[in-house]
């Protein structure tokens, strides 16, 4: 089903922002044992939960990056382009995949390592931020034109649209997982110390 550009882009970016305020709460809240702490079943810590979204975002930020330029638009550029939007087949398969219920393993290139970068919580909400900016930057470019190819291979091909509603969609799944994490952690009893919500 096709919708306009602007009305995707409005969406993606107020899913962002809601991304956004749960991380700053997180960052706030969860003592570092609760991000550190990993389930005795298996799994990833939630520190290594944005972990591997930093890494996967960084991954799409390059290709965007070069497509999408370092400066904002001028003049008639800076117009946002009332054109119709759809996913392409690819685009539409992974958004499908990110918001099914069913376990995914992460591509090789997206794993984290053991442990999180230093404030990983900070480095996630940067990398939201530029996020953000390419999608405002977008806004005088008709997605359907602007291609890539997806970071983990170069057989899948999508256009610009896509690439910001799998980043998305790829996150708010994360989040997800994180609130199972840090749920299996305070039911552990180890999180006296944690907040929760």
């Amino acid at each position: 089903m096709n919708v306009s550009q602007t009305e995707q882009a409005t969406a993606l970016l107020a899913a962002m922002h809601a991304l956004d305020d749960r991380a700053v709460e997180l960052e706030r809240i969860a003592d570092p044992a609760a991000l550190d702490w990993q389930p005795p079943a298996g799994g990833w810590s939630a520190g290594q939960v944005f972990e591997h979204l930093c890494v996967a975002n960084d991954s799409y930020l390059v290709p965007l990056r070069r497509l999408l330029g370092s400066e904002s638009p001028s003049g008639s550029m800076a117009r946002a382009v009332e054109a119709a939007w759809r996913p392409s087949l690819a685009g539409r398969f992974l958004v499908r995949s990110m918001e099914s219920p069913r376990k995914l393993p992460a591509p090789k290139m997206w794993r984290p390592a053991p442990a999180p970068r230093p404030d990983v919580i900070a480095e996630f909400l940067q990398r939201q931020r530029v996020i953000e900016a390419l999608i405002e930057r977008s806004r005088s470019v008709e997605w359907r034109r602007v291609r890539l190819a997806s970071p983990v291979s170069g057989l899948i091909r999508m256009n610009v649209g896509d690439a910001f509603t799998i980043l998305v969609r790829h996150a708010e799944r994360h989040f997800r997982q994180i609130d199972r994490v840090l749920a299996g952690y305070r039911a552990a009893g180890a999180g006296q110390a944690f907040a929760g919500r």
